[in-house]
């Protein structure tokens, strides 16, 4: 039986090198967010510098959830090597205990971390993000654009009132029913261009956009400005949402719903499906980590051989990654099943990582 006191120490030993890993991440690229808004926006106010650090704050938990796999990979290579440095592995294995049983604690805290950063800070994540998505269209919104990196340009057609229209969108806030960064091309039912229409802020009323601040511009006019346009719309507000509402604000647990919406309203899910399913396989995935972790560095080594099981640690999660990221964007195109392209990749990784560690410590 496997000592309950070891199985706390290593345990602990564990989650704190994976914790100090993500924090150092989490710092990181809170340093590396800011400066990014700071290069963008700041124009010698400091109110606006006070807000700057408030959005870079605010947005900073979601991307850094990007970083918990990786975290989990690293903080695992670091725990397994700092364990063989200090014979801690090899007074272990003296004493009968497995590679098995020393690795059961891990796997339990990555386990425990997925499902924590699953149900609990995803959406609080999402929320802060959201938070900072409104407070961007509140206090930059009079600006030329966004002033802060977006999730990318989106796209979407409508025809109303004998018009047709393509409008595009950098970013999105109140749940995806407002825009910023706006783009309007209108046409007419011949599909001959009328006018182009420029707005830094948008927003869907039933019935209408209305957009603030629009420059119109067309062929047969000098550009003008226009402090509100009216651009008429047969949408209903679950068919903006599901084009515009951007994944990263929005929680774990409104994503079936939205899904379901979706579906109803006729706009493909397969986006918020594939979301679902990822955070879903997230303990799976970060338990994939765990025995990459495993395989390069649970064995004992005094030589330089050390270093090259570590980068191999590294390549392997980072070609995990790549393969995931493939899986992603098939998933999202709806070429392979949402559910498939979130959960085959942290399986094979899980089955893969348990027949190499069977093959190495049981022959």
């Amino acid at each position: 039986m496997f000592s309950r006191t070891l199985s706390l120490y290593f345990g602990m030993h564990f989650a704190k090198m994976v914790g100090a890993i993500f924090i150092a991440s989490f710092l990181l690229i809170t340093v590396i967010t800011y400066i990014e808004f700071f290069n963008r926006a700041f124009v010698g106010d400091a109110a606006l510098g006070l807000d700057l650090a408030v959005l870079a704050l605010f947005r900073v938990p979601r991307v850094a959830e990007d970083a918990l796999p990786f975290a989990v990979l690293y903080g695992s290579i670091a725990a397994f090597v700092v364990a063989n440095r200090r014979l801690e592995v090899v007074v272990a294995r003296a004493a009968g205990v497995s590679a098995w049983q020393f690795l059961i604690p891990a796997c339990i805290v990555s386990l425990l971390f997925g499902i924590v950063g699953t149900t609990i800070y995803n959406p609080a994540a999402a929320r802060l993000k959201s938070i900072s998505n409104n407070i961007t269209a509140d206090v930059f919104y009079h600006r030329r654009g966004p002033v802060e990196p977006t999730d990318g340009g989106v796209w979407l057609r409508q025809s109303s009132d004998g018009l047709q229209s393509i409008i595009g969108s950098a970013g999105s806030f109140d749940e995806g029913l407002g825009l910023t960064g706006v783009t309007v091309y209108v046409y007419n039912d011949g599909g001959q261009f009328l006018e182009r229409i420029d707005s830094p802020r948008g927003h869907y009323y039933p019935g209408a956009w209305r957009f603030e601040n629009a420059i119109i511009t067309s062929l047969k006019a000098t550009p003008r400005v226009a402090e509100v346009y009216q651009l008429p719309t047969d949408l209903t507000p679950n068919e903006v949402k599901g084009t515009f509402l951007g994944l990263g604000s929005v929680s774990f647990w409104k994503l079936r719903e939205l899904a379901r919406a979706a579906r109803r309203a006729g706009v493909p899910a397969a986006r918020f499906e594939l979301e679902y399913h990822q955070l879903l396989s997230r303990p799976i995935l970060l338990l994939a980590m765990v025995l990459v972790a495993a395989n390069v560095s649970l064995r004992f080594s005094r030589s330089w051989d050390t270093g090259r099981m570590i980068i191999a640690g590294v390549a392997v999660g980072f070609m995990l990654y790549v393969v995931m990221k493939i899986a992603s964007d098939l998933g999202r195109g709806g070429i392979v099943p949402p559910p498939l392209a979130a959960w085959l990749p942290a399986v094979v990784a899980t089955l893969v990582g348990v027949t190499v560690l069977l093959h190495l410590e049981d022959g």
